[in-house]
């Protein structure tokens, strides 16, 4: 995998090679240690550097095939309006499905371009939003190649695990189950402080209302596996359908309400608990 980044750095290969490069390396498994060799060398080639360890990281692997509200997004702009400072790093979907970048664009939220907007919206909003293509535009080629493969690959796990501030408490949405070992023990490796890393037994990538959550928790080096429910949480479970959502204009009108703290349903429960969950967890509020 490492050929492959310094490959895309240096621009060393044509269209066919860098197929045929890509196909190798995201049909191989990795180790724990060769997963932060990668982070690192990446790290290493971004190209605004920023500083901020006193943020949390929040990010997801996408693959969820479950089309409902884009509940991770929703959970880190409350937290920031809780003046939790956040540090949130994402692509445009490499899928169909609605991203976060997208509803960002459809709540008029700017996207910052420069080092400077980014401190500026860290400071003035507790949020910073850090777009890929900004960070690492290297790796642009890579966000085509995983389009067309359609396949979930080592990179949705590999970005949630690169921090391009330097957080040191991390929550990351995971979509695949045999996956949460391997990155919670990347997190451990990486010298982070505090990391959870959950997925609902529903499949939702998230906190989930419908039934129990798995959740891996790192604390300050030791690691620890178990499942919270949402009674846990003071929430009552919900039937999944509850839960999902198809219509885009449907998502944004409701993301809206929760953000203005009017919304009344499911679905605001269900962010509410994923704020909940890093507050007490995560942060021990």
């Amino acid at each position: 995998m490492k050929e492959l980044i310094e490959n895309l750095y240096w621009n060393k290969l044509n269209k066919e090679e860098l197929k045929d490069n890509f196909y190798n390396v995201v049909e191989k498994e990795y180790s724990a240690k060769e997963l932060v060799e990668t982070i690192l060398l990446i790290k290493n080639k971004q190209k605004i550097l920023i500083n901020l360890p006193d943020s949390i990281d929040v990010c997801w692997t996408w693959w969820s095939w479950l089309d409902r509200l884009n509940t991770s997004t929703l959970t880190w702009l409350k937290l920031s309006k809780m003046w939790i400072k956040v540090a949130k790093h994402w692509n445009k979907a490499s899928s169909w499905k609605f991203g976060s970048f997208d509803l960002l664009k459809s709540l008029n939220y700017s996207i910052p371009e420069n080092k400077e907007d980014i401190l500026l919206n860290y400071k003035k909003d507790n949020i910073v939003f850090l777009y890929a293509n900004l960070l690492y535009p290297f790796l642009k080629e890579l966000s085509d190649l995983r389009k067309n493969y359609w396949k979930p690959t080592v990179f949705n796990i590999l970005w949630p695990l690169l921090s391009p501030v330097n957080s040191k408490i991390h929550i990351s949405w995971c979509s695949f189950e045999d996956q949460m070992e391997l990155m919670i023990e990347t997190f451990r490796l990486l010298w982070k402080d505090k990391v959870l890393v959950v997925r609902g037994e529903d499949w939702l990538d998230e906190v989930t209302l419908s039934t129990e959550t798995n959740v891996f928790e790192l604390n300050n080096g030791s690691i620890k596996n178990y499942s919270i429910t949402p009674e846990q949480f003071w929430f009552e479970r919900v039937p999944l359908e509850n839960i999902l959502i198809n219509d885009n204009e449907q998502k944004v009108n409701i993301s809206k309400n929760i953000l203005s703290w009017i919304e009344k349903s499911p679905y605001n429960d269900l962010v509410d608990l994923n704020v909940d969950v890093i507050n007490e967890i995560l942060l021990n509020k």
